[in-house]
């Protein structure tokens, strides 16, 4: 990873997400959108579909913010002159997984 950011291959955010439940029953399908597509479904059960949809739906702030994160932690330990530690290795390991890598 470098200090440019790269946009990432997912649908950019915001998402947010929506009971998409048919008829009168409310709570047991939730959808997760972003401006102009639906990028999941959860149908895990009522209170487990909407964790779940809220969970998804914060994807790409957590994204957004570990990026600027380690961003930030690896140019201090550069000018400090530190190893980068392994909670750092485990967000540079996980970002990967999201933008595609090994990981």
């Amino acid at each position: 990873m470098n200090d440019t950011k790269e946009k990432p291959a997912f649908t950019p955010g915001p998402w947010e997400s929506e009971d998409c439940t048919p008829g009168d029953s409310k709570g047991l399908c939730f959808a997760v959108k972003s401006k102009h597509t639906i990028v999941a479904r959860t149908t895990d059960g009522w209170d487990e579909a909407r964790a779940n949809a809220r969970l998804i739906a914060s994807a790409p702030e957590m994204y957004e913010l570990l990026r600027d994160i380690l961003v930030e932690y690896e140019a201090e330990a550069k000018a400090e002159g530190w190893d980068l530690p392994t909670s750092g290795e485990m967000i540079r390991e996980l970002l990967d997984k999201v933008e595609g890598g090994e990981g």
